[in-house]
């Protein structure tokens, strides 16, 4: 029977929850409170890479669970479905209403609107994540038969990842001025994915690659780069310089090792696994849905964007809510079909 990781529900938790903050503190990033939701920003923005990372963990090694076909059909069920069902139906709501964030209007709808705008992702953009985790599934089969034998090589792509998408950008972004200047044209990305260092660390984290002293180490430069992140609103530095930086990539990586020791130390997780791998259920059906939740809290209660409410409240009640409602749609033989 396969045993089910209390921290991976954990993390999931976490993530979606920092999904929600990031979108209810995104609106007013370009129209005052800047300094205020930056710093809201800086610390949530794991969020999706914390995703990235708990697939990794599950998936590299599916090998030793079931072959390549089987592999492909489930994630296929998974997340392919619900994309084509849930971006037919937010290409629907899109042509008379409006919601915040993700859904693009499409004032003269068709056949082919659509499928041009499903390709390109431009239906709902926050969708980017399902086109990005369906291009590392593509991948894991070749993860999949390195894990097995060959982790220093995963340690490896993980280094180039690093370094073309995340150190490089940062230097290409800095003069040796100080001063900040357009990020270069040049990509090096020697792999598939700008995601697959996430998504390779979740594994090697799982599997116990790094001793503890490294993982210490990451810790640390974890809580160094969460520092610098908070800093930058408030010292006005450019947040493009530092969206695809180091400091975001050793933060994510940090905080994951962070809540899997928590989680794993503490029997109050282990207690309650149950309930929240109930929670944990329903995360990828609160990151498709919650735009139309944040529509109908606004709606309700038309509380200024800039506000604590908005900011803060209607995430956690979104959370909850839309929660409560997803777990009981996946009851639904039909609806547990396309709710991922």
């Amino acid at each position: 029977m396969k045993k089910r990781l209390t921290y991976i529900d954990v993390i999931n938790v976490v993530a979606i929850y920092a999904v929600l903050m990031l979108h209810s503190s995104q609106y007013q990033l370009s129209n005052g409170s800047v300094v205020k939701n930056g710093i809201i920003q800086a610390i949530f923005i794991p969020a999706v890479s914390l995703f990235f990372m708990n697939s990794g963990a599950t998936l590299i090694g599916y090998l030793k669970k079931y072959n390549t076909k089987v592999f492909f059909i489930k994630r296929f069920k998974r997340v392919v479905i619900p994309l084509v069902f849930w971006s037919i139906a937010w290409y629907l709501f899109d042509i008379n209403f409006h919601a915040f964030p993700g859904p693009i209007p499409h004032p003269n709808p068709s056949i082919s609107d659509f499928l041009i705008s499903f390709a390109n992702n431009n239906i709902f953009n926050i969708f980017w994540f399902f086109y990005a985790i369906i291009l590392l599934y593509l991948t894991t089969p070749i993860l999949a038969y390195l894990a097995d034998k060959y982790k220093n090589i995963l340690f490896y792509i993980v280094f180039l990842n690093f370094f073309g998408n995340f150190f490089f950008n940062f230097l290409a972004g800095l003069t040796k001025y100080g001063q900040f200047m357009p990020q270069t044209s040049i990509q090096i990305n020697p792999f598939i994915s700008v995601y697959i260092g996430f998504f390779i660390m979740g594994y090697l984290i799982k599997v116990n690659y790094f001793n503890q002293k490294q993982l210490t180490l990451i810790k640390i430069l974890g809580l160094i780069s969460l520092i610098v992140l908070v800093l930058a609103p408030i010292l006005k530095i450019k947040h493009d310089l530092l969206i695809n930086s180091p400091f975001v990539f050793f933060y994510c990586i940090g905080l994951y090792i962070f809540l899997k020791q928590l989680s794993e130390k503490y029997n109050f997780f282990t207690l309650h696994k149950n309930f929240i791998a109930k929670l944990s259920s329903t995360s990828l059906g609160i990151y498709i849905l919650h735009p139309l939740f944040f529509l109908w809290f606004t709606l309700i209660f038309p509380v200024s964007t800039k506000g604590f409410i908005y900011i803060w409240v209607m995430p956690l009640v979104t959370y909850i809510i839309c929660g409560i409602i997803i777990y009981f749609m996946k009851k639904n033989k039909f609806l547990k079909i396309v709710m991922p």
